[in-house]
């Protein structure tokens, strides 16, 4: 993967992530921790991006759920 594929994914990644929901800093949150977590380890971008993806859409799941609190099941 190119230095500019990479750009555009990432670009991708924050647009989809804006659509979600999520806040530039949420986002930028990701990034980081995703970077300095498998950066440090040895990832690849690929995977980087890979796992950028799936916290983005995690993150914008839990947003979604209906909050229980305060709620007899």
């Amino acid at each position: 993967m190119t230095f500019e594929e990479q750009a555009a994914e990432l670009h991708r990644l924050e647009a989809v992530a804006l659509s979600l929901g999520l806040s530039d800093t949420q986002y930028e949150r990701i990034l980081l921790d995703v970077t300095a977590t498998l950066g440090a380890a040895g990832a690849s971008p690929a995977e980087q991006l890979a796992t950028i993806r799936v916290r983005i859409l995690a993150t914008a799941q839990t947003r979604t759920q209906p909050a229980m609190i305060g709620f007899d099941l």
